[in-house]
């Protein structure tokens, strides 16, 4: 009898040995999951915000038909680095707009144009990165001229600097 109740003591110590095992075990899948969904970190607000903003650009303008602009030259630079500038414009334009329909309008694109490469300097157009940012702005100008309809981007067709 005494072999009896040793062997049943040590069938429960065993059994319990388990139940915290798989309790702990438990505890530990509960505790990760919770983690990873509530107290993870999540991306840097600018980025999500960075990357929403641009597949929205996307999603709202389809690009169209472009329109050519005659080349036009320039005077730029400063009083101590003058020069002068030869540069093609090309508008990239919405679905919606027919370049046919738009050339009339594209007298106010130019204006925008010269009014703003006409004060950039010879540094600024020196490298590919600073050509590209004078073209995003530009972009965004020619844009806004147009309550950001019609036009979608502008590209330099032909671009010489003396």
């Amino acid at each position: 009898m005494a072999d009896d109740a040793e062997d049943e003591e040590e069938e429960e110590g065993g059994g319990g040995g388990k139940k915290k095992i798989l309790m702990v075990v438990g505890l530990l899948a509960v505790g990760g999951a919770a983690y990873q969904f509530v107290l993870s970190p999540s991306p840097p607000p600018d980025e999500l915000a960075a990357a929403e903003a641009e597949e929205e650009m996307e999603e709202e303008i389809a690009e169209g038909e472009i329109l050519e602009l005659e080349e036009m030259i320039l005077n730029i630079g400063t009083q101590d680095d003058p020069g002068f500038l030869r540069i093609g414009l090309a508008l990239v334009l919405d679905e919606m707009t027919a370049a046919a329909d738009f050339e009339a309008e594209s007298a106010i694109a130019k204006d925008v144009a010269i009014q703003y490469l006409s004060s950039v300097t010879r540094d600024q157009m020196r490298t590919a990165e600073g050509r590209n940012l004078v073209k995003e702005e530009l972009s965004m100008l020619i844009r806004a001229a147009y309550d950001d309809e019609k036009v979608v981007r502008v590209l330099f067709t032909a671009l010489v600097m003396q």
